[in-house]
C-alpha cells in the first residue's frame, strides 16, 4: 500500500477527514456505519477473477474490488472451517484458543472477547447466518449474536447460498436496527461442488415406470419407498451422466444403504455389487443395474435409506468447483443489489475473506490419488484466501501485497471504529503498512481431522512445512515456485536463514503439541464430520 493511502486510512480513522471536508457536520457525531462481514468456506482466491486471468468469471466479487482494498497474499492460519473461524473472531491462532478440529465444542477463555461481542456492547444489532453445519450455534460461535440462523438442510452438507441469501432478505425485510453488525457465511463452492440448477444424471425405475431422477452430484441423503406389488418387482437403476471416457469402475454409489421391508420378502442383486465397509453397506452401480424383489406379501413396501453419491474424474470436479464459484458470485451480486435497494450500501463497511483454500488434485495423496479437499495439508492453495475489504468513507482501487492473515481482520474493524481493540487479541490492523519481510505466518492442521498433526511457516519467499510425527521437513522457494510443487530442504537445509526458520518451527511446534489438550469429540459430532468426509 503506498503512503498516501496509509495516510489517507488513519486520517478517516481519527475523524480528521470529515472535519476538513464538512467542519459544520463535525458539531454532531456521524452515523455510524453497518458492517457486513462476509466468510467464503472453502473458496480459492485464484478462482476469483480480480487476482488475475483464472478458471471462473466472478464480475460481482470484481465490482466490489474496484471500491475497496484487495489482499493478495491473504492467508488462513488452519485449513478447517471452524478453528479458521474462531481465529478470525477471537484475533488468536487456534493453538491459543484451543479449538483445533471441526466438532469440537468452543470454550473461550475467561475475559475472552469476540468481534460480535464487541460490537454488541457498543449498541450495534449483530446477526449471523451460517450454511454449514459445523458452525452450528452448539459449538460455540454465536457469543456476541443476538440473531444466530443455523438450521441446517435436512438433506444436503450445507445451505446454497441463494438459501442463506433468502435468510438474509427476510431478516432485512423487517427491517432492523442500525446500526448492525451482520455475518454472512457461503459454502458454495464447497465439495461436493454441485451449484443448484444441476440436471438429474441418476435415474430409478420400479417396475419398468420412472420412479425418481437424482442428482447424485449433490450427495444427499434420502430416504426412499417403493410400493411393492406382489410377486416380482424391479428397481431398475440408470445412468444419465456415463464416465466421460469409457471406465471400467463404478460411476454411483448408495452408501451407508439400509434395507427396510417384512419378512419373506427376498432381494437380488443384477449388474450391481453390494459391497461391505466396516458395519456398513455400499450398493455400487456402473451404468445400470438392478434390484430384483421377490415379495409374497399381498401389498409391502421397500423402504432404502442411503447417500448417493458419484465418482467424478478430476476434471469433473474441477468445473464443478468453478461452476459453484460462479453461482455464489451471482449471488453475492443479489445480496449487494439488495443493499444499494436498499441505501445502505454507501454505510456499510463489507470484509469478504475465504476460510480455508482447496486442493484440486494438484497433489497427490498417500493412496496415490489427486487430492481433492483441504484439512490434512498446508501447501499455498489450502491456506491463500481472498481477502476484501470495502469502506465507504476509504480508499479504493488498491492492491496490497504483503502477508495478511484471518486474524487480522477483527482488529481492523475495530480500529476502523476508533475503539479500544482487546488486550488478548494478536492480529494487526490490515490497514496499517508493515514490513513486507516481517514476522512469519504461522500455519497448523491437527488430528483427527487431519491425518497428521502438520506446522508451516511462510517467511518470504520460503515456505517451510514441518509433519512432526515423520520428522520431515519440505521447504518451497516461492520466487522460482509458486505453485509449490518442488520440495528443496535436503538442497537449501545448509542456508543459515533456513537452519534458523527449521529450528524456530521445530521449537514452536514442540511447544503447542506440549501444551495441547485432547478434546474428545461427541457421537453426534463425530458422525457429522463422518457424513462431511472429514473423518472415516
Amino acid at each position: 500500500m503506498s503512503r498516501t493511502a496509509f495516510s489517507f486510512a488513519n486520517l478517516l480513522r481519527s475523524g480528521a477527514a470529515g472535519c476538513l471536508l464538512l467542519a459544520a457536520a463535525c458539531s454532531s457525531p456521524p452515523p455510524r456505519d453497518n458492517v457486513l462481514l462476509i466468510t467464503l468456506d472453502t473458496q480459492r482466491s485464484d478462482f476469483i477473477s480480480a487476482y488475475g486471468p483464472g478458471p471462473a468469471a466472478t464480475p460481482h466479487i470484481d465490482r466490489l474490488v474496484e471500491r475497496g482494498v484487495l489482499f493478495t497474499n491473504a492467508f488462513s492460519p488452519i485449513p478447517i472451517t471452524l478453528p479458521a473461524h474462531a481465529a478470525l473472531f477471537y484475533s488468536q491462532p487456534p493453538h491459543r484458543l484451543g479449538v483445533y478440529n471441526n466438532g469440537q465444542v468452543f470454550h473461550p477463555a475467561e475475559g475472552a472477547s469476540s468481534l460480535a461481542e464487541v460490537f454488541e456492547r457498543r449498541g450495534y444489532t449483530t446477526a449471523a447466518f451460517v450454511s454449514l453445519g459445523v458452525l452450528h450455534s452448539r459449538f460455540g460461535l454465536n457469543r456476541g449474536f443476538a440473531h444466530y440462523r443455523d438450521t441446517p438442510h435436512n438433506t444436503r452438507w450445507y445451505l446454497d447460498a441463494g438459501e442463506i441469501n433468502q435468510r438474509v432478505g427476510e431478516w432485512l425485510d423487517d427491517d432492523p436496527m442500525e446500526p448492525f453488525f451482520l455475518w454472512i457465511h457461503y459454502s458454495d463452492p464447497h465439495d461436493p461442488y454441485a451449484p443448484p440448477g444441476l440436471p438429474p444424471d441418476l435415474r430409478i425405475y420400479l417396475n419398468g415406470e420412472r420412479n425418481r431422477d437424482l442428482v447424485a452430484r449433490r450427495r444427499e441423503r434420502l430416504e426412499m419407498a417403493f410400493p411393492l406389488r406382489p410377486g416380482k418387482n424391479i428397481i431398475r437403476f440408470e445412468s444419465l451422466r456415463p464416465f466421460p471416457v469409457p471406465r471400467d469402475d463404478y460411476r454411483f454409489s448408495l452408501n451407508d444403504i439400509i434395507f427396510r421391508h417384512p419378512e419373506g420378502i427376498r432381494l437380488t442383486f443384477r449388474d450391481l455389487a453390494l459391497l461391505s465397509r466396516g458395519d456398513a453397506q455400499i450398493l455400487a452401480i456402473k451404468d445400470t443395474g438392478e434390484i430384483h424383489i421377490h415379495n409374497p406379501e399381498d401389498a409391502a413396501s421397500l423402504e432404502i435409506t442411503a447417500q448417493v453419491n458419484i465418482n467424478l474424474f478430476p476434471s469433473e470436479s474441477i468445473d464443478g468447483y468453478r461452476a459453484e464459484t460462479e453461482y455464489l458470485d451471482s449471488r453475492i451480486g443479489r445480496l449487494t443489489d439488495r443493499f444499494v435497494r436498499d441505501g445502505r450500501m454507501e454505510h456499510t463497511i463489507i470484509l469478504l475473506a475465504g476460510d480455508h483454500g482447496e486442493g484440486l488434485g494438484e497433489y497427490i495423496d498417500p493412496r496415490g490419488e489427486a487430492h481433492f479437499g483441504h484439512v490434512h495439508y498446508l501447501q499455498d492453495i489450502y491456506v491463500r484466501v481472498p481477502m476484501i475489504y470495502i469502506d465507504p468513507s476509504g480508499p479504493a482501487g488498491l492492491r496490497v501485497d504483503h502477508p495478511v492473515s484471518l486474524i487480522d481482520i477483527a482488529p481492523t474493524l475495530v480500529n476502523r471504529m476508533n475503539w479500544k481493540i482487546p488486550e488478548r487479541w494478536s492480529g494487526r490492523d490490515l490497514l496499517e503498512e508493515h514490513d513486507a519481510r516481517g514476522d512469519p505466518v504461522f500455519f497448523e492442521t491437527y488430528t483427527p481431522e487431519a491425518a497428521r498433526e502438520t506446522f508451516a511457516m511462510l517467511a518470504p519467499p520460503w515456505h517451510l512445512i514441518f509433519i512432526p510425527e515423520k520428522r520431515e521437513f519440505r521447504l518451497y522457494d516461492r520466487r522460482t515456485d509458486p505453485r509449490e510443487k518442488q520440495d528443496i530442504f535436503s538442497r537449501m537445509r545448509g542456508l543459515p536463514e533456513i537452519q534458523a526458520l527449521t529450528r524456530e518451527l521445530a521449537r514452536r511446534a514442540a511447544s503447542i503439541l506440549d501444551h495441547k489438550r485432547d478434546v474428545p469429540l461427541d457421537a453426534k459430532s463425530r458422525e457429522m464430520l463422518k457424513s462431511l468426509g472429514y473423518i472415516k
